[in-house]
């Protein structure tokens, strides 16, 4: 029996690939490290445990077995900076941990991880990047502090003894990436201070400690004369420093002198080694047996370099890099395969430990295209997914509807690597255009920069430029385009829906409407974020405006569905509830789902399978 006309339309094609399973698949691997005696430990993240993050390892004496450590009442995860990052750390037969309800340390036993004690007991602090100190018997963190009045950021040293914290060093906003010489006789570490982010200006700095501890001195080393972004310092075996730096436009590796303190490049690449410094404590690079391990972050996907060899791994990007002597671990993501930790030794092959499995059929599974739109200074980057269901195939003159992804941040990246929730609409005949607009990372300091004091305005360029391009290309059904973003990629989905007449429907998860009020409420880490972005909030007040989906929700014309948590405290939700509000007014065709127990980010299995789910019904409605 012939299928009915609407199943076989771009669109409504059937898929097996439901919402569970594109939901479930949101598996991620973090914060690796590797113990001396080689068992390998990580971070795994999985949305049916609750928004749980949990340590897990392999002993080295058992390869291919997996034991977890976190128990039931605990949780792995940072909320330093808001963003976190690396949250624990081994020492010896123990390990410490950030835990997320309290955001304090504990110490846990490798041998019976049900032993766990507190370390630290303040409810008004939290603390990240635990580094062990084993000369002296400490724990060596950034600490920040919460009180009435705000927050300070500073470095400390904890006593394993007698839990007695000591400052090191403070007076910067902000310290990320505390480093120590193998000799533990230095500290190197980044910082930076408003109105800056981590991407814009930071310092390297190091302390030297006497034998007992103490600080002796403390040294600026680079980034005190020009603005450049520093990151991820780190000494070899041999304490010799090396650095990141952006100084010449991409983010390169420096060798820091240990006399003079210049910078002498060992790598001069077209391309960024490392994302934007979002979370502290993730390492890109490393030396492994006295050769330079590095990712190179290209446009067409990533590359592992080992010395001047790439290395084939069967994937195509790379992150949390641990390698220890002639050990090296890191966690892999490629188009056709979930993310996996892999792991090698200096003469063998990478093995896969835990991950890596491929979910769709060779036919079934959409394959990143590379593409750029436009050019010179406007030109931006993106990949389009076409639709792909062994089932169904595209007329000889059809042509499929568009679903256009904007990535949050702004200042963050997409990458061509297998998303279940992307090939949710690729087995239902849609194309997937994943946005790169210009302020993305990863493409050089001076493409980032381009968003600067323009948020709001050159990414609906971008937007405009690339459909203009599909469409002229015959790509896409141009009366059938979607576009759809969360947090600030909402504030763009919104802000294109205002401007452009392009779109047949767009949704907003947890989008911004209003960066006046998120300029107002927003914690310190992007307290000055926004005056980068758009301008000074007094002096530049009209462009806050202009820029406002809220003050143009006038302009709207196309269907527009909403997500939101109610527990959100970056886009208030009485900022969305006024939004729907004004469309609806006007007979806009809208819809708004608010989720009890979510907050900034669905992190709940169920709010998510009804995100893709009433989604995708509203789009179809328009189809």
């Amino acid at each position: 029996m012939a299928e009915p006309e609407s199943a076989q339309k771009p669109g409504f094609w059937e898929s097996a690939l439901d919402e569970a399973s594109a939901v479930a698949a949101g598996r991620e691997f973090s914060q690796l490290q590797i113990h001396n005696q080689g068992g390998l430990y990580w971070v795994e993240y999985s949305p049916d445990r609750k928004g749980r993050s949990l340590i897990c390892r392999e002993p080295a004496n058992r390869p291919g077995t997996v034991e977890l450590l976190t128990p039931e009442d605990y949780s792995v995860q940072s909320r330093v900076h808001e963003y976190g990052g690396m949250s624990w750390c081994l020492i010896s037969e123990q390990l410490i941990f950030v835990n997320a309800d309290d955001q304090q340390l504990y110490l846990q036993s490798l041998d019976n991880p049900e032993q766990i004690t507190p370390l630290t007991s303040h409810n008004d602090r939290r603390y990240i990047e635990p580094v062990w100190d084993q000369l002296r018997n400490r724990v060596l963190a950034v600490e920040e502090i919460h009180r009435p009045d705000g927050v300070e950021n500073r470095l400390v040293a904890i006593s394993l003894k007698d839990e007695d914290i000591v400052v090191l060093h403070q007076g910067y906003d902000f310290y990320a990436y505390p480093t120590l010489s193998s000799d533990a006789s230095s500290l190197a570490f980044i910082a930076w201070s408003h109105p800056h982010q981590p991407w814009t200006s930071t310092q390297l700095l190091t302390l030297r400690f006497t034998e007992d501890g103490e600080v002796e001195s403390a040294s600026v080393v680079a980034g005190e004369q020009e603005p450049e972004s520093l990151s991820q310092p780190l000494y070899t075996e041999k304490d010799e420093l090396y650095v990141v730096s952006d100084r010449d436009d991409y983010w390169n590796i420096y060798q820091v002198d240990a006399v003079s303190g210049q910078l002498t490049a060992v790598s001069a690449t077209r391309t960024d080694l490392i994302p934007s410094p979002w979370q502290c404590g993730i390492r890109h690079y490393g030396f492994m047996d006295d050769q330079l391990v590095v990712i190179s972050l290209l446009h067409e996907g990533a590359q592992l370099m080992i010395g001047c060899s790439a290395v084939e791994s069967g994937f195509n990007h790379f992150k949390s890099l641990a390698i220890r002597k002639n050990k090296l671990a890191l966690v892999a993501a490629s188009p056709d395969r979930l993310p996996a930790v892999l792991f090698k030794e200096l003469q063998q092959n990478f093995r896969i430990v835990v991950g890596g499995e491929s979910p769709l059929a060779e036919r079934d599974c959409s394959k990143p295209e590379a593409k750029q739109f436009g050019s010179g200074e406007t030109q931006c980057y993106g990949y389009l997914y076409p639709p792909a269901n062994c089932a169904y195939e595209l007329g000889l003159n059809e042509r499929p509807p568009l679903v256009i992804f904007l990535h949050g941040g702004p200042t963050a990246a997409t990458y061509p690597i297998l998303n279940l929730k992307i090939q949710y609409w690729t087995q239902r005949g849609f194309s997937v255009l994943d946005l790169n607009y210009r302020g993305s990372s990863n493409y050089g300091r001076n493409y980032r920069s381009q968003l600067k004091g323009r948020w709001g305005e050159v990414e609906i360029e971008d937007i405009r430029q690339a459909v203009t391009e599909l469409i002229a290309s015959r790509t896409i059904n141009p009366s059938a385009i979607f576009i759809r973003g969360n947090s600030s990629g909402g504030y763009t989905a919104l802000n294109a829906l205002c401007e452009l007449d392009c779109f047949a429907a767009g949704a907003s998860l947890y989008g911004v409407t209003d960066p006046e009020v998120l300029d107002q409420c927003t914690h310190k880490f992007e307290s000055y974020y926004l005056h980068w972005l758009i301008g000074d909030p007094v002096r530049n007040r009209d462009r806050y405006r202009a820029y406002a989906p809220i003050h143009k929700a006038n302009q709207i014309t196309a269907p527009v569905i909403f997500f939101q948590g109610e527990k959100d405290r970056v886009v208030l939700p009485d900022q969305t509830r006024m939004m729907v509000k004004q469309l609806q007014v006007r007979g806009i065709s809208v819809e708004a789902h608010y989720f009890s127990d979510e907050g900034h980010g669905f992190r709940q299995a169920g709010n998510a399978e009804l995100v893709l789910k009433s989604e995708l019904s509203f789009y179809r409605a328009q189809l």
